[in-house]
């Protein structure tokens, strides 16, 4: 019981939660918010098809879980890709970085233990990692810190400015970038605006202005910034 009373001290509960795996594997993905129109087959019947690149292709294990109202956290790397077979040309495609893992947060202020009930009634759940057969919380900073290095550029806009709210990130202050080839690299903010960054980096001598998403910055105390 000790386990349960730890868990109703905190406000933003996480957990590591299984899903179960797609039926000759792979991962299940689909598409959101696209547009259609309508055209006739060679038969006459009328068929629908996506317009163009319109949508928003999403996991749907994430997808479920977010519209049961859960927030949801699915760690990503990003690969370049063919675009088909027959073209050279290449983009970034994200693929979950853990098979069939996902971390599922809520607020326990909001939701409390009615959460376990609705989390585990869901289809797609087979289970949650634990100890001696008990969920084992994950803390909000773990989270932060996953979320900044593998968030993969996909995060919610509520995510967005928990971790703008974590990185106190202002203009004038100084950052570090924590992902990316540029990984260590410090810069100065010019601007904040939701999860956009304006900052200057030295580059070859100079200063050079850039964009950057928020989760991929760390803010530096002024003791920590090196002169």
């Amino acid at each position: 019981m000790s386990m349960m009373g730890s868990i109703e001290a905190q406000d933003m509960v996480w957990f590591a939660v299984q899903v179960k795996p797609r039926a000759g594997g792979g991962v299940r993905t689909t598409v959101v918010d696209a547009e259609y129109e309508a055209y006739r087959d060679r038969q006459g019947r009328v068929r629908k098809r996506r317009i163009g690149e319109t949508g928003k292709r999403v996991f749907v294990p994430e997808l479920i879980l977010r519209r049961a109202g859960f927030d949801v956290f699915l760690p990503v790397k990003k690969d370049w890709r063919r675009k088909n077979r027959f073209s050279p040309e290449k983009h970034l495609v994200a693929r979950p970085l853990l098979v069939n893992w996902v971390f599922v947060g809520w607020d326990q202020r909001v939701r409390g233990w009615s959460a376990w009930s609705d989390l585990m009634r869901l289809d797609l759940v087979s289970g949650v990692m634990g100890s001696g057969g008990r969920p084992v919380a994950i803390g909000q900073k773990r989270i932060m810190e996953l979320m900044r290095q593998w968030g993969g550029g996909r995060l919610p806009p509520e995510m967005h400015r928990q971790l703008k709210q974590k990185h106190n990130l202002a203009t004038g202050s100084r950052a570090r970038i924590v992902v990316g080839p540029l990984d260590g690299t410090e810069v100065r903010v010019i601007d904040v605006n939701g999860s956009s960054v304006r900052a200057t980096l030295g580059l070859l001598g100079r200063e050079v202005e850039t964009e950057l998403l928020a989760e991929d910055l760390e803010a530096l105390n002024p003791e920590h910034v090196q002169l």
